[in-house]
């Protein structure tokens, strides 16, 4: 038997129906603002919105993963959290003291923390999405492999320091800081409260994955066909920085991370889109069936050939797999360790007994 508060039910409701006016809103923007921001070459057609789906279902796999495992990892946080208290949050203080504190107070005003801390949910929520859209949506599928590819690792890259890094937001450290869109309304408190831990604070992704973006898309946009697109977003990442100093979310030192993983990104992209989307490519994907279906004998031949050459290398390893080899051994250490803080209820600055006993050269503490 399963018995709940009405109040608790209501706060959730309440929540979603935020979360469902923010999400909604963002969306209509994001294709409300097609036009303004589209390549020259491309129009709209609402078949594009049925073509985008059928030609690159394997893209939107790669960058809606990370939402099926983000709250796996903020479970874990919080339970790394409280059993190791791994705080870097007194450290991160000591470097840069009260200057968001002054920030705040400096600029503090009611329409600014209300239009603010909408921007901060929707704005980040409509550039996301439209970010990965639009060159999916208009077929620009160089642009769309790296894209999604850089959103991806940004996510990647910024687990080890929401595990091991915990660094928590201001408005809850500095004394006399308010974290003003936590606290703006009562629904919006509730709907923060059931999605953020409050220690994820390094680096911060409202920046990282933008940054990626744009940076993604300076590199690559060769013939600037995106080029309105990345004016906005430059824009955007710089209303964002005040936003979070503002609000009461980040440190400076957030922001400095989440440009230096975005740029990290980026550069992993580099190296990885071009055997990551030669295996998924979704174009690739439908001729094999087509192949598997008309001759399977021969399909596994040929995979069987495709398999052994991925590891014949592996007979003589290089200087790079050897690296690889050490990084995969290192990351299932980590993980083993991660495992274990997760599951015991030791402090990770040690315990003292409370009371102890000797006999015959023994000495027992509990």
């Amino acid at each position: 038997m399963m018995v709940f508060h009405l109040g608790h039910i209501d706060s959730m409701a309440v929540g979603t129906s935020i979360y469902l006016t923010w999400i909604t809103s963002a969306i209509v923007i994001s294709i409300a603002l097609m036009p303004f921001f589209k390549p020259d070459y491309a129009k709209i057609r609402m078949s594009g919105f049925v073509d985008m789906f059928r030609r690159y279902w394997a893209h939107m796999i790669v960058v809606f993963s990370v939402y099926l495992w983000k709250d796996i990892l903020d479970q874990l946080d919080r339970i790394l959290m409280a059993n190791t208290q791994l705080d870097m949050t007194p450290y991160v203080y000591a470097i840069e003291g009260d200057i968001v504190l002054w920030i705040q107070e400096s600029l503090s005003n009611s329409i600014l923390s209300v239009g603010l801390t909408h921007f901060y949910v929707m704005g980040f929520m409509a550039v996301t999405f439209s970010s990965f859209v639009y060159p999916i949506f208009f077929d620009d599928r160089y642009m769309a492999d790296r894209v999604s590819l850089s959103m991806f690792w940004v996510y990647i890259l910024a687990i080890p320091f929401y595990l091991f890094f915990n660094v928590r937001v201001t408005g809850n450290y500095i004394p006399g800081m308010e974290t003003i869109a936590y606290d703006l309304t009562p629904e919006i408190h509730n709907w923060f409260i059931q999605i953020d831990p409050f220690t994820n604070g390094m680096p911060s992704l409202h920046i990282g994955l933008p940054f990626a973006i744009w940076l993604t898309m300076e590199r690559w946009d060769s013939d600037e066909r995106w080029l309105r697109y990345r004016r906005l977003l430059l824009l955007f990442i710089t209303i964002t920085a005040f936003t979070i100093l503002y609000l009461g979310i980040h440190w400076v030192s957030d922001i400095i991370g989440g440009i230096l993983v975005a740029v990290i990104a980026v550069e992993i992209t580099s190296k990885t889109h071009k055997p990551i989307w030669q295996f998924a490519d979704e174009r690739l994907f439908s001729r094999r069936l087509a192949r598997a279906i008309d001759d399977p004998k021969k399909w596994f031949s040929e995979s069987w050939v495709l398999v052994k050459s991925v590891f014949q290398p592996l007979q003589k390893p290089s200087s790079s797999q050897t690296k690889a080899f050490i990084a995969v051994l290192l990351i299932l250490t980590s993980s083993v360790l991660l495992w274990d803080a997760t599951h015991q209820d030791f402090p990770i600055e040690g315990v003292n007994p409370t009371k102890s006993a000797g006999s015959e050269g023994w000495v027992v503490g509990v």
